[in-house]
């Protein structure tokens, strides 16, 4: 049709490929496998940066670093112990909140007591109700109580320098001058419970709550 130019091909573009085609086949297969390598190049590119990116934490992993029981906060133990349930949430006044649930299978592989050993944790006390929003975060079938660890209710947290061995003592307010009120220490709430079966002591269920 008069004024349509006519369609170009690939050998109007490269003149040398006109009439070999075999040469056209191996020039487009070549230009394929070097967009899929640029491509796939490409996607890994964007996995490093935002997979290898600091702070990028999933909520297993907040729930794990508010519970003290991240493996990056044990780096000289053995071996870390990945939970089967994690929530990690606020509660109405925004203090965030953690629920994790470990299951141990006992046996052959490693049980209670090497996880306590992992996680420096000391054995289970006397049995005590789970609190009501933990069950409710986790959900299954976790028990009404269980034994619970005897060092995690409040413990305060660090902050400030230790006081230096035979360091003197401040000098005490003069009597005319009232001393400032103590500065409560700020407090993180960890409790933990340790269901276990009467076959095997060290397959357990562990419950922990957290709060910061």
């Amino acid at each position: 049709m008069d004024g349509i130019p006519p369609e170009r091909t690939v050998t109007d573009s490269w003149p040398v490929l006109h009439g070999r085609p075999v040469l056209r086949r191996t020039v487009a297969v070549g230009l394929v496998l070097f967009v899929a390598v640029l491509a796939a190049l490409a996607v890994r590119g964007v996995n490093a940066l935002t997979l290898g990116t600091p702070g990028r934490l999933t909520d297993r992993d907040r729930a794990e670093r508010l519970a003290g029981l991240h493996p990056a906060q044990h780096p000289g133990a053995d071996r870390s112990y990945t939970p089967v349930g994690a929530v990690y949430t606020h509660t109405s006044d925004g203090a965030p909140v953690a629920y994790l649930h470990y299951r141990l299978a006992g046996g052959k592989d490693p049980g209670l007591g090497d996880f306590l050993h992992t996680y420096d944790l000391p054995a289970p006390g006397p049995a005590a109700p789970l609190p009501p929003d933990l069950t409710a975060a986790l959900g299954g079938d976790s028990p009404a109580e269980a034994p619970e660890l005897p060092d995690t209710p409040d413990t305060p947290a660090s902050s400030g320098t230790p006081d230096t061995p035979g360091s003197p003592a401040p000098a005490p307010a003069p009597d005319d001058t009232p001393a400032p009120a103590p500065t409560p220490a700020p407090t993180a709430a960890r409790h933990i419970y340790v269901a276990t079966t009467p076959a095997d002591p060290d397959a357990a269920d562990i419950y922990v709550r957290a709060t910061g």
